[in-house]
């Protein structure tokens, strides 16, 4: 069983009605758990531990969860928005932006016009225009970037055993064991 698989299906919970996450769900069966319930059943208890993991993580990392592995875009931007607050960077506010966001949507292969839906567009991975007409050196801006993804990488590693740590409290991974 993969416990950051079983994280991320948690995550996913308040995204249920979408396909993506339908899919997820159904891709995770293989841990089969919680005793043989239905998947409506197993629905709702994701729900609820999803509920206690908003409750008792730090706010940085339940945002980092959020932005990294959601699929609702409302609530994406709204940890992507905290991160960008929280994220210690000599970065100005406009290239911070555009790095948390890069970070929770890093780029995908693919041509334009035959990506998902859910993909940014190709110029928003363009660092000059995140410089907001500065004239940042560019050598700055790939350290600036570095920096930010490296920082949001960390609290994403802490964020990911935090919530295990809260999900092996709750005896989640014993009741999918028996």
């Amino acid at each position: 069983m993969n416990k950051v698989s079983v994280l991320v299906r948690i995550l996913l919970a308040g995204s249920e009605g979408k396909t993506a996450s339908a899919g997820w769900v159904d891709a995770d069966q293989g841990c089969s758990g919680y005793g043989g319930l239905s998947r409506q059943e197993r629905f709702e208890l994701d729900c609820d531990y999803r509920r206690h993991l908003h409750q008792h993580m730090l706010p940085r990392h339940w945002d980092a969860l959020i932005a990294r592995y959601t699929l609702d875009t409302a609530e994406r931007g709204q940890s992507i928005k905290a991160l960008g607050r929280i994220v210690a960077t000599h970065a100005h506010q406009h290239f911070k932006f555009y790095s948390v966001l890069t970070w929770a949507e890093p780029q995908k292969p693919g041509a334009e016009g035959k990506r998902s839906t859910g993909v940014l567009q190709a110029d928003i991975y363009d660092m000059n225009k995140w410089d907001d007409n500065r004239g940042t050196p560019e050598r700055t801006r790939r350290y600036w970037r570095a920096g930010i993804h490296k920082a949001l990488g960390e609290m994403l590693d802490e964020a990911i055993a935090s919530g295990i740590q809260l999900l092996e409290d709750q005896e989640l991974f014993e009741k999918m064991a028996a």
